[in-house]
């Protein structure tokens, strides 16, 4: 009988699940952000303010400070190794690398400490962007087309993060890997230890056990610097990508416009109210673009210096006749340096012909039918439209895919400067 009566309630169970609905899964906003919050996440920082969530931890804030004292007391041992390595006048291909390693980690440092002092603002933009995003329902989401602008976001930076991922896996990995291999596979005799990214530690961590946790370091400080370096980035283009989705709603939402002034009564005065609230909306994503470019124009501005230093001294290692393994790690470090600013300036020539579409869209309007008022509207519109929303490198620097031609110029003639200082 008991058994009888399970079968009967499980039974009815299944029945119920298959009669309620599905419950249908909505993006938000944090869906965009998630991949650079869990980079910054992974170093103990929080880059704003949630909502819904917990203030972080004592544990959280010393996984932060663990992991910027570590960074920094590499930082300090890979400047003492440049020092003393031009002092004595060797190891100069060496003392290269380590000042390209050097550029790297000062500019990781740079990113992570300007998220923290621009935390305010960063809070400020995300609520914004908030207040903006369409909401949880199915023809608004459809209406935005989320789920395509969505979808091309992580295509991006889950691209751009696994290229940089890479490269640190493989700097971290490529030394101790070298190792093993002479040591348990070729059976050498004097299987040589090195360290990734300097060979200068305060103790003497050669054939004892010490190399094992001055490995550890060194590969934990080069993790922390290039999650700060590259969370930055994935955080821009999470940001620039929405603000490219808002524009191509009102550009959409201004062709397919429907003028009633001469078809409805009252009509002119409900086309009025309809382009204000489209005006309004314009001008609150022109809002969003000055509030992106004051947080990460400091940020934009050190990818372009650093990465047009690091291409001159990594193109200027490979021409020197480095051993083949060498040359692909520089080749890693080369392509993910390019990809950087070609992302940077292809987001931003995105944003640009996406600001620009709106005084197109006004232009194919049916304006001749509407009112006056309205048409005086859609003047100032357009011309506010014709001024182009990019991502700037603080005052320094207009972004678009025209900058790419001029890093790539500014790169190779500081190639050629210390070429010919070398010969």
């Amino acid at each position: 009988m008991s058994v009888k009566f399970l079968k009967e309630k499980i039974l009815s169970r299944r029945v119920k699940s298959l009669e309620q609905p599905k419950r249908k899964a909505y993006i938000v906003f944090e869906d965009f952000m998630q991949l650079p919050v869990y980079f910054y996440h992974t170093i103990g920082l929080s880059p704003y303010e949630m909502r819904g969530s917990k203030k972080p931890g004592l544990g959280f804030h010393i996984l932060f400070l663990i992991h910027m004292v570590n960074a920094n007391f590499v930082l300090a041992m890979e400047i003492t190794f440049v020092v003393v390595s031009f002092r004595h006048n060797e190891n100069f291909i060496d003392s290269c690398m380590v000042m390209s390693y050097i550029g790297f980690v000062i500019v990781g440092e740079l990113k992570i400490v300007t998220v923290l002092l621009q935390r305010k603002k960063l809070t400020n933009l995300v609520r914004q962007m908030e207040s903006i995003f369409p909401a949880a329902r199915q023809e608004e989401q459809e209406e935005y087309n989320v789920k395509s602008y969505l979808q091309r976001c992580l295509r991006y930076t889950k691209g751009f993060g696994g290229l940089y991922v890479t490269l640190v896996l493989t700097y971290n990995v490529f030394a101790i890997f070298t190792y093993f291999l002479q040591k348990w596979i070729l059976h050498s005799p004097h299987p040589k230890q090195s360290l990734p990214f300097t060979p200068i530690a305060p103790w003497e961590w050669r054939d004892n056990w010490k190399y094992y946790p001055t490995y550890f370091l060194q590969t934990l400080a080069g993790t922390t610097v290039t999650w700060g370096h590259i969370a930055a980035d994935l955080m821009i283009f999470a940001v620039a990508i929405q603000v490219i989705m808002h524009f191509d709603h009102l550009t959409k939402s201004l062709t397919e416009f429907t003028v009633r002034a001469q078809t409805e009564v009252n009509g002119a005065d409900k086309d009025l109210k309809e382009l204000q609230a489209l005006i309004g909306y314009h001008n609150k994503i022109l809002g969003l673009t000055g509030v992106m470019n004051e947080v990460f124009g400091f940020a934009l501005l050190l990818n372009f210096m650093a990465q047009s230093a690091l291409v001159c001294f990594v193109g200027f290692q490979m021409s020197l006749g480095i051993s083949p393994e060498l040359q692909a790690k520089l080749f890693l470090i080369l392509l993910s340096a390019n990809s950087e600013i070609y992302l940077i300036c292809k987001f931003s020539q995105m944003l640009i012909d996406a600001s620009g579409s709106i005084s197109f869209a006004v232009y194919d309007m049916n304006w001749s039918q509407a009112d006056s008022r309205f048409r005086k509207m859609l003047i100032v519109l357009a011309m506010r439209a014709q001024k182009p929303v990019c991502l700037t490198a603080t005052v320094f620097l207009d972004i678009s895919i025209g900058t790419m031609s001029v890093f790539l110029r500014m790169s190779y003639k500081f190639f050629c400067a210390i070429r010919t200082m070398y010969q």
